[in-house]
């Protein structure tokens, strides 16, 4: 008997996975390499739509971040891109907050935080295809690590954390769509 794989059907309505981190975690790559395994899906990575110069960095710069993100995910869900990913512009929970504030529609949000040790960070910093120079990753690491995402009471998304010390892109992938059922599942059936 063959078999047929088919999407589990998810809940109706719109879905947000957000992919958060510090910088080297991995946020862009995952995000590239979660959407060949997203039905009817989207993704955006500010890092690709906020390019500045000077980049600030600052409160101002954020804001403009998230409603360029905010618009962009509103236009996919408007195409039909029911699942949109989206990553690399929330600092901490209150720019999540401000985030949702700016969509006119109230999806099923999933929260992605890779974590990873900072020696593996910073060697991923140095070797990666994106160049950043050391004076940018002074910048950026005098930027305390958020928790407020990870630790939010009574927050409205499923929070994922996935430890990328020691993993590929590959198992990273996996884990994260195991997470993530709603999205993510498939059955197989009898045909």
């Amino acid at each position: 008997m063959s078999t047929v794989e088919h999407l589990v059907v998810a809940p109706p309505g719109n879905r947000l996975v957000l992919v958060n981190g510090e910088e080297g975690a991995g946020k862009s790559t995952i995000i590239r390499a979660l959407l060949r395994h997203t039905p009817r899906g989207a993704r955006i990575d500010a890092e690709d739509i906020g390019q500045t110069n000077p980049c600030p960095m600052d409160d101002e710069f954020f804001d403009l971040l998230r409603r360029n993100v905010a618009g962009l995910v509103e236009s996919f869900w408007t195409a039909g891109y029911v699942n949109v990913i989206a990553g690399s512009f929330l600092r901490n929970y209150p720019d999540y907050l401000a985030f949702r504030r700016l969509l006119n529609q109230s999806p099923t949000v999933f929260l992605v935080e890779l974590l990873v040790d900072k020696e593996v960070r910073d060697h991923r910093r140095v070797t990666r295809a994106k160049r950043t120079t050391q004076e940018w990753r002074d910048m950026v690491d005098l930027i305390p690590e958020d928790r407020t995402i990870r630790q939010a009471a009574g927050a409205d998304y499923r929070y994922v954390g996935v430890d990328t010390t020691g993993l590929d892109v590959a198992e990273t992938v996996r884990r994260i769509k195991a997470a993530i059922p709603e999205v993510y599942a498939r059955v197989t059936r009898p045909r």
